[in-house]
């Protein structure tokens, strides 16, 4: 059920979004435990100049300032160590496969609760 969502500029290097989706899938599954097919990444690109930071645009993804923002959606059954892990663990895999320096990473994890989330045609408990 973990959902990550990555957003950020276009990169005036191209990179290879789908791989580096999948990588992180398999690195978040490995760290996690959780298979697969319970997790979704995905990437959303702003469009250029659509993203201000102390009220300066940018047409591409820079080095430093614009971070990627991620956000991650976990169940509220992991512990606090568990959390940290798995938002260390995308920060890991985010800024090696997409070649992005690790302090240009925001990461927010928010938590689903029981009786919360709606899936597959039903309304899920844990």
């Amino acid at each position: 059920m973990p959902f990550i969502h990555i957003k950020s500029l276009p990169f005036e290097q191209k990179r290879d979004i789908s791989r580096i989706l999948q990588r992180i899938t398999e690195d978040f599954s490995n760290a996690s435990g959780i298979e697969k097919q319970h997790i979704i990444v995905t990437w959303n690109l702003l469009s250029a100049g659509h993203y201000a930071v102390a009220g300066e645009v940018s047409d591409y993804q820079p080095e430093s300032g614009h971070p990627l923002l991620v956000e991650m959606l976990l169940p509220d059954f992991n512990s606090s160590e568990e959390i940290t892990e798995y938002i260390q663990a995308v920060a890991d895999s985010l800024s090696r496969h997409a070649q992005v320096p690790i302090n240009n990473l925001f990461i927010n994890c928010r938590l689903a609760r029981s009786g919360q989330v709606f899936d597959a045609g039903e309304l899920v408990h844990w």
